[in-house]
């Protein structure tokens, strides 16, 4: 028995695996062995790397034929079996040195050993091609194995031994034992992994690769029909499946183009495999000989190389002289009985039209492809769907004669935008091309049939039978950009938006700004109102336009809305509208409501006011069109579902407000918008602004103060966008949001507007300062209403030089009363016209007189200040708060200086407006004189006021100079039945003299507004 170790087991001696070594040598020996294998390791994470940049190496299609990731893999299993012969040569030499030499004399072999086999690794990695990893690690396993096979002959021979036991006889046996397990076996396996995936490469190659069809010619039925206006080519395939869909599209769809102008050709690429050529080739040219229309292109076959079939088509087609050119699929069903007409009066210049998505993610159709590697693009181009577009001959030839190299992805749609990417060749949408299950709508005019291929043969029997297309059917699904209303599906629920004109983007992409493009308005088709856009009201608005909307005059039109019951109409909501009349005699004033009468402001119309009133409901909007597009359209549709939502009224307001200023244009106002004076530029759009004092709200407002839009009143000329984006956005039947107050009001244009001010304003698109519009916030306003000794002195000094309207807020100020000696109560009483009508409560007549006989009166200003506007006053407005621009015109009655006629009857049989200055010069229109006067007869209030608005004084320039007094004196003498009566106005003028250089700015009658927040 062995005498035992009684020494602790950290202080005996160890040695390494059979081959005795010290233990202080032990690490070095380690380390040496594992040497041995680096070159393998360095070649192993060298090919790695190469495998993970082949897709950037080949990115949109390789041009040359190179190593695959395929061959790198086979290269890695040779180099793994290189660096494990090399491990056992290493190994087997340290032990024989080890028992032959000193341990000293065994390293330093070993660690030449190592060198050299460096060497040899690193001289034929660099000598041989560095794109055939292969053939160098099989030189390398070749020069191992000779090696070892040496290593293994002469190590066993008695000639090279040195001690006695090595002399002795080595089993025959257990050499070649040993031979077969360490090089023969582990040989074998890596030859058949590498026959078997070079085997399968070869062949892909064979049949895929369109580097080896490059000097194929095109085959069948090549001729080019030299008449054919329409060019049609349809991929199809090689298998029986392809075979059954050409036979029923000839039997069904293709019968149309008997006679139509059109050629086609069913487009096949080389067969993909030895199967496919022997059996399918044969019928195949059976096919051909029997129908004449395929066309077989040098390009691969496959469903992911249908670019490449495109591509091969389209250097095909240049040779024939054609119009257009269609490309669609052997499954899609197309209505050729109406496409040559519908192309016969489209551009045959830059022509792409198809089913257009926008902005999409690289990878949206296909999550398996890294876009991002192929192509540096942060979004696909605008691209139309592969399964129907149409290209004029000219955007074809862009393609086919484009000097460099084409890349390839798998979608041919895609592919198709990349490669007119940078031409300028924008596509047109086409809703009516429609793919996917139980989805058919009546005015398709292609769709993909992915599940039954006769159905094909079952659409064009209907429709030959003239019956509807859709006949036997399911169409329970919701076509894209088609109304979802009642459907089983709804398209927005995959975030999806839908522009009728643009085509289908993502509804929200948190992963990208969007950026604004400098088209901000929408061209708005002409119409030709009373023929094909009805009337609504006859001679003044139709269905899509207005007899103001396109004329210099589309700022006398004015919108309000009422919703609510006619019992809450008071008095404010009266003067509200007078206020308009007072400053705008012409105003039209068009009241959209769901519960006045039509003969509610007869009053007014009486005294010759332009009101009008349209009676709205959910019927009236789906017939007048008035929605944008399938969301608002379903939104409107479900009225009766939102209707019991809190704010729906409140929601409808603001989408009519929307649609309203989208068709006609004019100036919307909330009807507790108090005109103190109007606008002095008639063709300056304009949107208010105020301040918000939550800090919540900083995140959508326009800057850190708070600045944000109301919507309370503003004035735009017809076809902005943001009023149809912001409709579709927040009225569309999936996104709409019934507990959300603010979302179709003054946070969504903020945050529209936020996105894009620059292109806005660069366009027109003014915002006022706060206090034009808003001199007192929702806050505030309810000191208007309250007693103020000093209330004529505020609304001359504080209010009226700057703002144009006074907002009331009516959520916070509608239950509460206008108090005498209040501001409020100052401006009623100042913009008065007097026109009795009755409480819509208590059914009094209101009144000055409390009847319905008011006495005749002339209001007019107790004096007037002229002061000349130069340009060095514009330019230093222009360096503080800009406000002189927004003042109105010298020598034109506006504001408090307004002058028009209050009460008096219904119609004057005759009028005569006198008009004296005693030293400057007046005018109606025409030329300025001292005296002027005007007759009119059988005239309106509304006539004699819009009359007297014309109004306009002119000092002499000397006065206009050096600065005076004047006076002007207005006589009105009317006659009404056997009554003739006359009224007479007379105030001063003071001219100012403009301000010099040498002047003291601090005498500027206008000083800058302070922010009041």
């Amino acid at each position: 028995m062995p005498p035992q170790n009684t020494l602790p087991f950290f202080r005996q001696k160890r040695i390494l695996s059979s081959l005795n070594v010290p233990r202080k040598y032990q690490p070095l020996v380690g380390l040496l062995r594992a040497l041995s294998i680096l070159p393998c390791a360095l070649h192993i994470i060298k090919y790695i790397q190469i495998i993970n940049l082949i897709p950037f190496r080949d990115a949109g299609g390789s041009l040359i034929i190179r190593s695959t990731r395929l061959e790198y893999g086979i290269a890695i299993v040779w180099c793994v079996l290189a660096g494990y012969w090399n491990w056992i040569l290493t190994t087997s030499m340290m032990k024989r040195w080890l028992y032959h030499y000193e341990i000293k004399h065994a390293l330093v072999r070993l660690f030449t050993l190592t060198i050299v086999s460096w060497c040899m690794s690193g001289l034929i990695n660099t000598t041989f091609e560095q794109d055939n990893p292969i053939k160098v690690q099989m030189i390398i396993c070749g020069i191992l194995l000779l090696f070892n096979l040496f290593k293994l002959k002469f190590g066993s021979s008695p000639k090279y031994s040195q001690k006695l036991e090595d002399a002795l006889p080595t089993s025959r046996f257990n050499l070649k034992s040993t031979a077969i397990k360490i090089l023969l076996l582990p040989l074998l396996g890596v030859v058949f992994i590498s026959a078997v995936g070079l085997t399968a490469e070869t062949n892909r190659f064979q049949y895929h690769s369109i580097q080896l069809m490059r000097d194929t010619r095109f085959e069948l039925d090549t001729t080019v029909v030299e008449s054919a206006s329409i060019l049609v080519l349809i991929l199809s395939t090689w298998t029986s499946q392809g075979a059954e869909r050409r036979q029923i599209l000839r039997d069904s769809a293709l019968r149309w183009t008997t006679g139509a102008n059109i050629s086609y050709r069913f487009v096949l690429g080389q067969p993909p495999s030895s199967n496919s050529q022997t059996w399918m080739g044969p019928k195949l040219v059976s096919e051909s000989e029997k129908y004449k229309d395929i066309l077989v292109v040098p390009a691969p076959d496959l469903e992911s190389d249908k670019s490449k079939k495109v591509l091969e088509a389209f250097k095909w087609s240049v040779q024939a002289d054609y119009d257009y050119l269609i490309k669609t699929e052997d499954d899609v069903f197309i209505r050729w009985d109406l496409v040559p007409f519908e192309l016969k009066n489209q551009k045959k210049e830059n022509y792409w039209k198809g089913f257009v998505y926008r902005n999409m993610p690289l990878d949206y159709f296909n999550k398996g492809t890294n876009m991002a590697v192929d192509f540096g693009l942060p979004v696909l181009p605008a691209f139309t769907s592969g399964i129907f577009y149409t290209l004029s001959r000219d955007v074809v030839k862009m393609i086919t004669e484009f000097p460099y190299p084409q890349r390839y992805v798998d979608d041919d749609g895609v592919n198709l935008a990349i490669w007119l990417f940078g031409f300028g060749v924008e596509p047109v949408h086409d809703r009516r091309i429609q793919f996917g299950k139980d989805i058919c709508e009546q005015d398709l005019i292609a769709k993909k049939v992915d599940y039954q291929p006769k159905d094909m043969k079952t659409m064009y029997t209907s429709i030959s039978n003239q019956q509807s297309i859709c006949h036997g059917f399911r169409h329970e699904a919701c076509a894209l950009c088609y109304p979802c209303f009642e459907k089983t599906s709804n398209w927005r629920a995959d975030n999806l938006h839908c522009d009728p004109e643009r085509g289908v983007a993502l509804a929200k992409q948190p992963d990208f700004i969007q950026m604004a493009g400098p088209n901000v308005k929408d061209t708005l088709a002409p119409t030709k109102m009373g023929e094909n856009d009805r009337w609504i009201l006859p001679d003044i608005l139709s269905t899509k336009s207005s007899v103001y909307s396109d004329t210099d005059k589309w700022h006398l039109l004015y919108w309000v809305c009422w919703t609510s019951d006619p019992s809450t109409f008071t008095d404010r909501h009266w003067r509200a509208l007078e206020m308009v009349w007072i400053h705008e005699p012409e105003a039209a004033i068009i009241m959209m409501t769901n519960t006045l009468p039509t003969n509610f402001f007869q009053d007014y119309t009486r005294r010759g006011y332009n009101i009008q009133v349209v009676q709205f409901n959910k019927q009236n909007l789906l017939n007048w069109n008035w929605y944008f597009g399938p969301g608002t359209k379903d939104w409107i549709a479900n009225w009766d579902k939102w209707e019991t939502g809190k704010f729906f009224y409140w929601h409808l307001t603001d989408y009519i407000r929307l649609l309203l200023l989208y068709n006609y244009g004019g100036t919307y106002m909330d009807m507790d918008a108090l005109w103190i004076r109007v606008p002095p530029d008639t063709n300056q759009e304009f949107i208010g602004s105020d301040y918000s004092s939550l800090m919540s709200d900083r995140e959508w407002t326009l800057d850190d103060e708070g600045l944000y839009l109301p919507q309370g009143l503003m004035r735009f000329k017809r076809g902005w966008k943001l009023f149809r984006e912001m409709a579709e956005d927040a009225f569309s039947a999936y996104t709409y949001d019934p507990e959300c107050f603010n979302c179709g009001g003054p946070k969504a244009i903020t945050s529209y507007v936020r996105q894009r001010r620059g292109v806005l304003e660069a366009a027109g698109f003014t915002i006022l300062p706060r206090k034009t519009f808003y001199p007192f916030n929702y806050l505030e306003i309810h000191h208007l209403l309250e007693p103020n000794p000093l209330a004529e002195q505020e609304m001359k000094k504080n209010i009226e030089p700057y703002s144009w309207n006074i907002h009331l807020f009516g959520k916070m100020t509608n239950n509460l009363p206008v108090q005498t000696g209040s501001v409020i109560d100052y401006v009623f009483k100042k913009f008065d016209l007097d026109l009795p009508h009755r409480d819509t409560k208590t059914h009094n007549i209101i009144s000055s007189s409390h009847g319905w006989t008011v006495p005749f009166e002339l209001v007019g200003p107790r004096d007037y200040v002229f002061q000349q506007l130069t340009d060095r006053m514009m330019q230093d407005d222009m360096k503080r708060n800009n406000t002189l621009i927004l003042q109105q015109k010298m020598g034109r009655f506006q504001g408090l200086n307004v002058i028009y006629v209050r009460g008096g009857p219904d119609k004057y049989e005759d009028v005569k407006i006198n008009l004296e200055t005693t030293i400057g010069r007046n005018r109606f229109s025409g030329n300025f004189t001292k005296h002027t006067s005007m007759h009119l007869r059988d005239a309106t209030m509304k006539d004699v006021n819009s009359m007297l608005n014309r109004i306009e004084y002119q000092p002499t320039k000397l006065m206009a100079a050096n600065g005076g007094r004047d006076k002007i004196k207005i006589q009105v003498e009317y006659q009404y039945g056997n009554t003739v009566a006359q009224e007479q106005l007379e105030f001063p003028v003071i001219v100012i003299e403009p301000l010099e250089e040498n002047d003291d700015p601090l005498l500027d009658p206008l000083p800058p507004p302070t922010k009041n927040k």
